[in-house]
């Protein structure tokens, strides 16, 4: 496997976020089904209410009011249409909603997303968390994207991925991977990372650390570690293929953690003449934004991890408009 496949295999794994996986499920539950339930509170919505006291049913468009890239929609169609009703014991209606796009599309302003029709207390209820879930995960897939195109126009090929700090957990990390980028680890029982804070209780022993991976018995993607210097990316990448010439089969993986891009590109170099290179995956992280992002994926990486792509990132102009 060269190296291009090995780091979709290990940093971008598209099989696992979907619906029809039990622990990604669980996380559309937690911003669909409880959010709902939270905003309607005790009392529901008694605008609403106190307004509409019959059953009427309306039709309503999701719109976009600015460019960007979709994300989302399996998401809706899930928490609306295709999830059990127990699930939605205050919405009384079903939902009749025809999707106009698909995740991953691209949107322009005006651009109808998708109709929907259902009884009005249920419309009105659920606007607040359908516009929120696609106004977010849009903003996330639309501002990977850029990061995304900004690489590739650079002539680069190096795999973008979100960190573990997000704000929406596998959501966010599936909306990365709508707009291009990868995944990363998921959650703990995914992958070994092994970073700063395990090390300096080891007292940075990376011996001692790598033996223990290899006796754990643990069963995962890739094991990476985390370091700081260049003499530490090349004392790892040594141990790593030492650990795989004694035949433990696993992909070794060294995280540059807040190295300057200068010293990236000379721990690359350094381990190219070494000969592990070709061996092992290279990321780079820590403080990479889209002013500097050229400069460390130029740097000789495989995989460039930003926490920018879901902290701080600005959703999706959406709104919705009855009988539109």
């Amino acid at each position: 496997m060269d190296k291009k496949a090995l780091r979709e295999y290990t940093h971008k794994a598209d099989n696992f976020l979907t619906i029809g996986n039990i622990v990604y499920k669980q996380w559309v539950f937690r911003y669909t089904f409880l959010e709902l339930e939270k905003d309607l509170g005790i009392y529901g919505d008694i605008t609403t209410n106190a307004l509409f006291d019959d059953n009427k049913r309306i039709s309503a468009s999701i719109i976009a009011k600015e460019e960007g890239i979709l994300c989302g929609i399996a998401e809706i169609r899930y928490f609306l249409v295709e999830s059990e009703k127990e699930f939605k014991p205050r919405l009384k209606s079903d939902f009749r909603i025809d999707f106009k796009m698909e995740d991953g599309s691209r949107v322009g302003n005006g651009d109808v997303i998708m109709q929907i029709s259902a009884d009005i207390h249920d419309l009105l209820a659920v606007e607040r968390t359908v516009l929120n879930l696609l106004g977010r995960m849009s903003g996330v897939a639309t501002f990977t994207r850029k990061i995304v195109d900004m690489v590739k126009a650079a002539g680069l090929d190096v795999l973008i991925a979100p960190t573990r700090k997000t704000l929406w957990g596998l959501l966010d990390k599936k909306a990365v991977l709508l707009g291009g980028g990868g995944t990363h680890r998921l959650n703990l029982g995914d992958a070994i990372l092994v970073k700063d804070t395990h090390l300096d209780a080891c007292e940075r022993n990376f011996a001692e650390v790598i033996k223990k991976i290899a006796d754990s018995g643990n069963e995962m993607r890739f094991a990476e570690i985390e370091v700081e210097n260049v003499a530490e990316v090349l004392e790892v990448s040594k141990r790593l293929c030492a650990m795989m010439d004694a035949g433990f089969d696993i992909v070794g993986a060294v995280l540059m953690d807040n190295m300057s891009a200068s010293d990236v590109s000379s721990a690359t170099s350094e381990v190219k003449k070494a000969g592990y290179f070709e061996r092992v995956l290279y990321e780079a992280s820590g403080g990479i934004n889209e002013d500097n992002v050229i400069e460390y994926a130029g740097a000789g990486v495989d995989i460039i991890s930003m926490g920018c792509l879901t902290n701080g990132v600005k959703s999706l102009d959406l709104s919705m408009k009855v009988g539109k």
